[in-house]
């Protein structure tokens, strides 16, 4: 239990520090919600990581000090990657904090983040690359500055679906075997535990950088910051044609989900699993309820295919077609040889 002597210490000058006060809200927060205390410090610490560079346990008071102008280009920023609901919680977020930082005594203004809300009533919007974008974006990566964490960071993204926080937050320990195959453990979004497989040669790679870096089991794989990860998204923009797609770092986890899409022959549960979905539903509406023109099919009752042709192709004609076939078409006629 405090005594009296700790309550006169924590309200001497000296305490007045930025970490300090940070860590007794965010604490107060966890209080009542350990979830809203977690929503809150990613929130801030994503904030100064992109404003100063900075993380919260080394900012001085100066450091709290933006303009309005400032704090509405950061929520433009924002909402470049994220939904309206997720932008307007971390500005609601980053308000309490500076009202809180207000009655602590600090020169700050929380009326800075009153800012006009983006409408919530909106779905995602971002499409998945395909397999070949993916291929393409980690090769252009690897000859960038700290190309070999980038590339690490984006394979591990397709491989598994995970969120850009959960990847950000990954260490050694997570990794573990499974009947001789690696899996990864985390906890995911509204801290649910999601696990998935690793290859064998992805695993090694990562831990032969870790090794590299001088990284234990504890430490986070990689270092990239919210702003060198925004910045990479523009350059892959930047230097892949996607078309009229709308791309960013959440088209690596479709991506992924439509991968194990093509490998199941569109198993809905093996999707569901793959994005970590509470509810099918997600699956459904994000996954399915979205196909393009493009990738429908004229149901024509008199269409019989003209399968015959085969018969008058040479072995080195069909070979060609089937190298040269869609991936989909690939993955699909091996599957049903029984081949993986």
């Amino acid at each position: 239990m405090m005594n009296a002597t700790n309550i006169i210490q924590f309200n001497t000058t000296e305490d007045k520090n930025v970490w300090n006060c940070m860590t007794t809200f965010l604490t107060r927060t966890s209080q009542n919600s350990e979830n809203t205390r977690k929503t809150y410090e990613r929130a801030i610490r994503d904030f100064f990581l992109v404003m100063r560079n900075k993380e919260l346990e080394g900012l001085v008071e100066s450091d709290l000090i933006f303009t309005k102008s400032q704090i509405e280009t950061y929520q433009v920023r924002l909402k470049e990657e994220f939904k309206g609901t997720t932008v307007n919680n971390r500005m609601s977020a980053l308000k309490r904090v500076y009202r809180k930082l207000e009655d602590y005594g600090f020169d700050v203004k929380s009326s800075w983040f009153e800012l006009d809300r983006y409408s919530e009533h909106e779905k995602e919007s971002y499409d998945p690359m395909t397999y070949d974008e993916v291929m393409e974006t980690l090769k252009i990566i690897k000859n960038t500055r700290k190309g070999e964490e980038k590339s690490l960071f984006i394979e591990l993204a397709f491989t598994t679906a995970f969120r850009k926080e959960s990847l950000r937050n990954v260490r050694m320990k997570d990794f573990r075997q499974y009947k001789d195959e690696w899996v990864i453990e985390i906890l995911g979004k509204g801290n649910k535990k999601d696990t998935k497989k690793v290859s064998d040669d992805l695993y090694n790679r990562i831990f032969e950088f870790v090794k590299t870096e001088n990284k234990t089991q504890e430490d986070k794989i990689f270092s990239l910051t919210n702003k060198t990860i925004n910045g990479m998204m523009r350059y892959i923009r930047e230097n892949i044609d996607f078309g009229e797609k709308k791309v960013t770092f959440h088209s690596f986890k479709k991506a992924s989900i439509e991968e194990v899409a093509l490998r199941t022959g569109y198993d809905l549960k093996a999707m569901q699993a793959q994005g970590n979905h509470a509810s099918i539903n997600t699956t459904l509406d994000y996954y399915m309820a979205n196909k393009k023109i493009d990738d429908m099919t004229v149901v024509d009752i008199n269409y019989v295919p003209p399968v015959e042709k085969f018969e008058d192709m040479s072995k080195e004609e069909l070979v060609s077609m089937l190298m040269n076939a869609p991936r989909d078409i690939q993955v699909k006629l091996l599957k049903q040889e029984g081949i993986k």
